[in-house]
């Protein structure tokens, strides 16, 4: 055989590989892709879920106000609870806005996994620890507006109550908290798998998602739930 055809043949191969490689690459880009734009449902779902505990707190705030008229103390902890709320659902009207701006699917794919990723250490760290609060202004105004006594409501145990609060506050933290690391965790796994050119990181990850999603849906039917429990306890 000619060295000249021996040359060519090995021209053939490499490119053939070279090829290969970036067919796998691209593969790989748009599988990954494909993962990360399903995974931000979970954060367009809290948004709006929580936006809409938002509104029921300022519609039950309002009820409240023209409840306790007449108790000083009350109002002025409504006022400041009415004043907190829209802090938040303008907080979380801004986080939407920048959330859909991150996710610019004209930029490249390891550029929004770092943006994203940016956002969950940030933002949505911040967001978490005022939708607890939010939360616990939701059963406190339907505690108000069912207890209510001609205008003054009494706490009677007041380390149960305290005790309650801080364990409602930690369990909705806890369940925002550990779908956060998850969505860290599958980001990371996804930007390490981009750049080493395999899906391993992203196999295992949905492997262990799978394994736990049951722990996933129970905490969020517990959550749901106590919103509702405590909704038809306000109910005359």
């Amino acid at each position: 055989m000619k060295e000249d055809e021996l040359i060519h043949m090995w021209q053939e191969g490499s490119e053939r590989l070279f090829r290969d490689e970036e067919t796998d690459k691209e593969m790989i880009t748009q599988y990954l892709n494909e993962k990360t734009l399903k995974g931000n449902w979970s954060i367009h779902f809290n948004l709006i879920f929580y936006g809409l505990i938002q509104v029921v707190n300022i519609v039950l705030i309002s009820m409240n106000l023209t409840g306790y008229l007449n108790n000083p103390t009350v109002i002025w902890l409504l006022i400041s609870m009415l004043v907190f709320t829209v802090g938040i659902l303008v907080f979380k009207m801004d986080m939407y806005i920048k959330f859909r701006e991150i996710n610019n699917y004209s930029d490249s794919l390891q550029h929004l996994i770092n943006k994203q990723l940016r956002f969950y250490r940030r933002p949505y760290e911040i967001w978490m620890i005022l939708v607890s609060v939010s939360a616990l202004i939701l059963i406190n105004n339907l505690n108000l507006y069912v207890d209510n006594d001609n205008g003054s409501y009494v706490i009677n145990n007041k380390v149960l109550y305290v005790g309650i609060t801080i364990g409602v506050f930690l369990f909705i933290y806890g369940a925002l908290k550990l779908t956060s690391l998850l969505g860290l965790r599958k980001l990371k796994a996804y930007l390490s798998d981009l750049q080493a050119g395999t899906l391993d990181q992203s196999s295992r990850m949905e492997q262990t998602q799978k394994r736990y999603l049951w722990l996933w849906v129970l905490l969020f039917v517990i959550l749901v739930a106590t919103l509702i429990l405590g909704m038809l306890r306000a109910l005359p």
